[in-house]
């Protein structure tokens, strides 16, 4: 890759990534896993990477890193920013992480790295600046945010209502955003056509998917004989964990284990209850938050993985989910609901079943059609399990090393 000024004319340089990302390290949700590994997929690709994320964990990064499965890497900085707190408040510890991580991106800027971030706001920031350091932003939208605030209410079970004046703002970030940011990475095609549709048509829009662990050396595992159905995920109302709660009610052979929900939240006890009143307290396990090595574990013992999205303005074409790949991996037969987002991974019949979103008859249905056929879930499996190496975190990092490639 050839670079400007930093470099002689003709001459070869690696691209240096920084990945700004307000998260907490540790981070058990998606987003938190989604970025750590992704940097640390662009690292073993030869990009040398810095994540910038917050600092709330005394442990040391070698000790984070191993909840994930990973080692240091010498392409890989991670760098936690010190944020303010102050009981109650979101707005303190946001600010002071955007100022830090500003601050720090403007410096890797200066010295020729390429920005890449999933941050609507700071990418906004740093795209008001004088071109020569503005043009190596890369933006890598999980959703069109705008859409995603506007039916936030509906999405998470509350009673918001989305404010107008908010509104038109995050809309006007977005539309800054699209136009000027030197590529654009969506996780689905869905996200890039919403884009160009609310904002137009631009050049240097790449989709890519989010990924899974895939090993180097694999051998198909086969599935479990116990009829366990998994599902791993938030348990918002958008999710459908309810309508698969419902779908287990009428499969009285199945066992049904929920991986997920958030003590404090109004999720767990709502499912909790659901689970209680349909009598399904004895075979169902609700063993909430836990880290990324259990998920894994649970997902072996498993005999079907359940991604039961409702249908939803967000969900029908954003959605790129990690359970989904990861169930790939593991080579476990996979019902999902049918929307356009998981069609673009997912074939009917081929790799996975598909059911109508909403409809717990459908879901038990399909979900009692493999754990009495049994072949039939065998070859879904074994479909799925083949095809993972396509959306394994490396092959991410190969996309998206492409982009800050031609960007840098």
């Amino acid at each position: 890759m050839k670079t400007g000024s930093a470099a002689r004319p003709g001459e070869w340089v690696r691209v240096k990534a920084v990945i700004p990302a307000d998260i907490r390290f540790p981070l058990e949700r998606a987003n938190g896993v989604q970025v750590l590994k992704s940097a640390a997929a662009l690292a073993r690709a030869g990009v040398h990477t810095t994540l910038l994320v917050r600092r709330t964990d005394p442990r040391t990064t070698r000790e984070i890193l191993a909840l994930y499965g990973l080692e240091p890497h010498p392409d890989l900085a991670i760098r936690r920013l010190p944020v303010l707190h102050r009981p109650g408040s979101f707005v303190l510890p946001r600010a002071s992480f955007l100022l830090r991580a500003a601050a720090s991106t403007l410096r890797s800027l200066a010295h020729g790295a390429v920005v890449l971030t999933r941050d609507l706001q700071l990418a906004d920031f740093l795209l008001a600046l004088p071109k020569g350091r503005s043009r190596r932003v890369v933006y890598e939208a999980h959703a069109v945010e705008a859409l995603l605030y506007g039916e936030r209410g509906a999405l998470y079970g509350t009673a918001e209502r989305p404010n107008p004046v908010k509104l038109q703002r995050i809309a006007g970030r977005e539309a800054r955003v699209w136009r000027r940011a030197a590529a654009v990475v969506t996780t689905t095609a869905g996200i890039r056509d919403s884009f160009a549709e609310a904002y137009g048509a631009r050049e240097g829009v790449r989709v890519v998917p989010n990924g899974c662990d895939v090993p180097a050396e694999r051998t198909f595992p086969g599935l479990p004989e116990d009829g366990r159905i998994l599902y791993a995920g938030q348990l918002y109302p958008w999710k459908g964990v309810d309508v698969l709660v419902e779908a287990a009610a009428r499969l009285p052979e199945a066992r049904l284990v929920i991986l997920g929900g958030i003590d404090g939240e109004g999720d767990l006890p709502r499912v909790r209850a659901l689970v209680e009143s349909l009598g399904l307290s004895s075979r169902t396990e609700m063993l909430g938050t836990v880290p990324q090595a259990r998920v894994a574990e649970e997902m072996r013992r498993a005999s079907i993985v359940a991604v039961p999205f409702l249908r939803t303005a967000m969900t029908e074409r954003h959605t790129s989910p990690l359970k989904a790949f990861e169930a790939m991996a593991a080579g476990r037969a996979i019902v999902a609901t049918d929307l356009p987002s998981s069609r673009e991974i997912l074939e009917d019949g081929k790799d996975a079943l598909l059911v109508p979103p909403g409809d717990p008859g459908a879901l038990a249905t399909a979900l009692g059609r493999l754990l009495e056929d049994k072949d039939l879930a065998l070859r879904l499996a074994r479909a799925a399990w083949e095809k993972a190496p396509r959306y394994s975190w490396d092959s991410r990092a190969q996309a998206l090393k492409s982009v800050l490639e031609e960007v840098a």
